[in-house]
C-alpha cells in the first residue's frame, strides 16, 4: 500500500512540474516578443538602439562627520565607614556588708564582671561607579547631485 501512495505522488509531483514549465516558458517567449515588439527603432526592428549622451548629471562623493556618543564607566573604591557596637566584661569591685552571728557588721571587698560596651569604626572599600559621556567622530559618505556640465573637476576639488 505505501508503494501505491508514493508513485501516486511522485506522478503528481512530475505532473505538476511539467505544467509549470510550459506555463513558465510560453510567458518567457510572449514577454520577449512583447519587448522587442516596443522597443525596436525604426521600421524594420534590426537597427541599433541610439548611442549615449551626457545629461549633464555629474554625482560626486562626499564625505561628513557625525558624532557617535558612547559611555566610559569608572570604577573608585571609597571607604565606608559603619559603627560597630561591642562589648566586653571587666570586673568590678563593691562592698558586701556581712553580719556576723552577734550582731557585728562588717564589709568585704569582692569583685565581678559587668559587662561595658563600647563602639569600634569600621572601614569598607566599596565601589562607586560613574559614567564619562564621549563623543567619538565618525565618518559617514554619501553622493551628492551635481548638474553641471563639466563635473570632473569639481569633484576632484571636493573630495580631497
Amino acid at each position: 500500500m505505501k508503494k501505491v501512495y508514493l508513485f501516486f505522488s511522485l506522478f503528481v509531483c512530475c505532473f505538476i512540474a511539467s505544467a509549470n514549465a510550459q506555463y513558465s516558458g510560453a510567458s518567457q517567449q510572449d514577454w520577449a516578443n512583447q519587448s522587442n515588439q516596443d522597443y525596436s527603432y525604426g521600421s524594420s526592428g534590426s537597427e541599433c538602439a541610439p548611442p549615449e549622451k551626457p545629461m549633464n548629471d555629474c554625482y560626486c562623493l562626499y564625505c561628513r562627520y557625525v558624532p557617535k556618543y558612547y559611555n566610559k564607566w569608572h570604577c573608585d573604591y571609597v571607604p565606608q565607614y559603619s559603627y560597630k557596637k561591642c562589648c566586653r566584661y571587666v570586673p568590678q569591685q563593691y562592698q558586701k556588708t556581712c553580719c556576723r552571728m552577734v550582731p557585728q557588721y562588717y564589709n568585704v571587698t569582692c569583685t565581678r564582671q559587668v559587662p561595658q560596651y563600647y563602639y569600634t569604626c569600621q572601614t569598607k572599600q566599596v565601589p562607586k561607579y560613574r559614567c564619562e559621556k564621549c563623543c567619538k567622530w565618525v565618518p559617514q559618505y554619501y553622493y551628492k547631485h551635481l548638474s553641471e556640465p563639466t563635473c570632473g573637476d569639481r569633484c576632484a576639488e571636493t573630495c580631497r
